[in-house]
């Protein structure tokens, strides 16, 4: 049996499931006023009642608008078309990429998937996942009775594990695989993913004479 580093056709992806965050985009926005005029025309009654309509009819066109045309050439993609532009929300949901904060009460849920890079098929794979804290060890996943049959050639087999964090400090998630590879021979693939419990609550005293 091998598990020398850097020889294995599989490896664990790990991804905490959590709310996804808004994606932020922080470009430059201008309004079009603020490139053409400055802010005393605006002292003028009537060029402030004539001006913004006639650039904002032109150039700041929305696409609800009837007589919208698509800005092939892209040139009014950092202009302001409705208020909520400033703001930078895309409407885009971003999943996490790193476990995060997690906190002492809190279900840690995670997905994994354990993916074939190899130009072969793997089989009788068994997976294990765990998770080690200081005190304990607590067996989230265990294939030992039915092993996966076969991982095929850029394949992959994904799972959904699920742990009551109830101890403060460092805590690993442990996963591991153990396989047969194209060759027939047998091999052990481990695999570590640390994170931090935090305390959500602090209380603080203090003593005045």
């Amino acid at each position: 049996m091998s598990a020398t580093p850097g020889t294995h056709s599989l490896a664990f992806r790990v991804m905490r499931l959590c709310r996804p965050s808004l994606h932020v985009d922080t470009p430059l926005r201008v309004d079009p006023l603020d490139l053409i005029v400055g802010e005393d025309i605006f002292d003028d009654p009537v060029a402030a009642s004539h001006l913004p309509s006639l650039i904002h009819g032109h150039v700041t066109k929305s696409p609800a608008d009837d007589d919208y045309s698509p800005d092939l050439s892209y040139r009014s993609r950092f202009l302001l078309h409705r208020p909520s532009d400033s703001f930078g929300l895309s409407g885009l949901l971003v999943l996490p990429q790193a476990f995060g904060a997690i906190y002492l009460g809190e279900t840690f849920c995670s997905y994994i998937s354990i993916n074939n890079s190899s130009n072969f098929e793997v089989r009788d794979v068994i997976i294990k996942a765990e998770i080690q804290t200081e005190r304990q060890r607590i067996l989230l996943l265990d294939t030992s009775k039915t092993p996966v049959e076969s991982v095929r050639a850029g394949g992959r087999y994904d799972f959904i594990v699920e742990h009551d964090v109830k101890e403060l400090g460092a805590h690993t998630l442990v996963c591991t695989a153990l396989y047969n590879d194209g060759d027939g021979e047998r091999k052990y693939l481990p695999q570590f993913f640390k994170f931090i419990v935090s305390n959500p609550l602090s209380v603080r005293t203090k003593v005045s004479n």
